[in-house]
């Protein structure tokens, strides 16, 4: 009942706080700051309350891909709202908190029960596991940046007076911060990946390879674009297309064989 009730908080709060933030997206001054940050601060905290009782049970604890996926996201829902604190990210609140809002509802029809006894830690492990997911949350967050970034540019190209007049960002400035991320994500996947190949055994096992070579795929994406953007100037629709190429490929990677056996075949 407890897990019912913080999904059902969490849900309504992120619902609210896109509503606000879309209602005013266009507006000279944008959503207000203090409404936004309230109603989304609550949303978080029962996220985050929702996230230890879901995993952290009296039998075990629940690692299933639903959990992870609600970790993942209110990371990234975190990251987003402290950075709108400082920088103006009008199209990208409405779009993390939409995603929650519908991830945390949805979490109460799928199946995710995968209960361990017991946790082996082991250095190794935790760490390519902590520098994966960050990697995968910068990434992701970079890839929203790039698509405000392409919102924006073909806004200002067809001279909409809407955009010029609004409370979003700066082109240049999107452009910088989004290379900024996809530079950081792009090193930490780079480290997570070698540390995976050094202190892990079966990288290239038959269970693990698609996930590895789905990894390695993405990684060669982003690693291009951000080498490209330094050495001939990339930039433009054809690179944010690619970023979403390599946001999806990395998160096949990450969760796509565990949906499958998780929720897809736990149907049948």
């Amino acid at each position: 009942m407890l897990i019912i009730s913080l999904t059902i908080i969490a849900s309504l709060f992120y619902v609210l706080a896109t509503s606000h933030v879309l209602s005013r997206l266009f507006h000279r001054q944008g959503p207000s700051q203090k409404v936004t940050i309230i109603l989304s601060t609550v949303a978080i905290l029962a996220h985050m309350l929702l996230l230890v009782n879901s995993v952290f049970r009296a039998d075990g604890q629940d690692l299933s891909i639903v959990n992870v996926a609600l970790l993942t996201c209110w990371i990234i829902v975190l990251c987003v709202t402290t950075v709108s604190l400082k920088f103006p990210a009008t199209l990208l609140l409405p779009v993390v908190y939409g995603f929650a809002a519908l991830l945390t509802i949805s979490s109460l029809f799928i199946p995710h029960h995968v209960l361990l006894q017991s946790i082996n830690v082991e250095l190794a492990l935790v760490a390519h596991i902590s520098l994966s997911l960050l990697a995968y949350c910068i990434l992701i967050i970079a890839t929203l940046y790039g698509v405000q970034f392409y919102f924006i540019d073909k806004r200002l190209k067809r001279k909409d007076l809407a955009i010029v007049h609004s409370h979003l960002p700066p082109l240049m400035v999107v452009e910088r911060q989004l290379y900024q991320l996809l530079n950081l994500g792009t090193v930490l996947l780079s480290v997570a990946l070698i540390t995976g190949f050094v202190f892990l055994d079966g990288m290239f096992a038959k269970e693990f390879i698609h996930k590895t070579i789905l990894s390695l795929v993405a990684w060669a994406i982003f690693a291009t674009i951000a080498v490209g953007h330094v050495k001939r100037g990339w930039r433009g629709k054809v690179v944010v297309v690619s970023i979403m190429i390599a946001a999806f490929t990395l998160t096949l990677a990450y969760f796509g064989s565990r949906f499958i056996q998780e929720v897809v075949l736990n149907k049948f």
